[in-house]
């Protein structure tokens, strides 16, 4: 049982560092963005073609 430790470990430093925080915080924004958006398009066309 030792890989959940180590992995604890492993996350516990990634998340001490701002940078590593703003990075993930930018891809996950972006791709909650770019998903949104993509179900907007498609409820539109939906809509149109309706």
């Amino acid at each position: 049982m030792k890989w959940p430790r180590k992995f604890a470990e492993w996350l516990f430093r990634f998340a001490s560092s701002q940078e590593n925080i703003d990075r993930v915080a930018f891809w996950l924004g972006g791709t909650v963005s770019i998903l949104g958006l993509a179900v907007a398009v498609v409820v539109l066309v939906a809509i149109i073609l309706r």
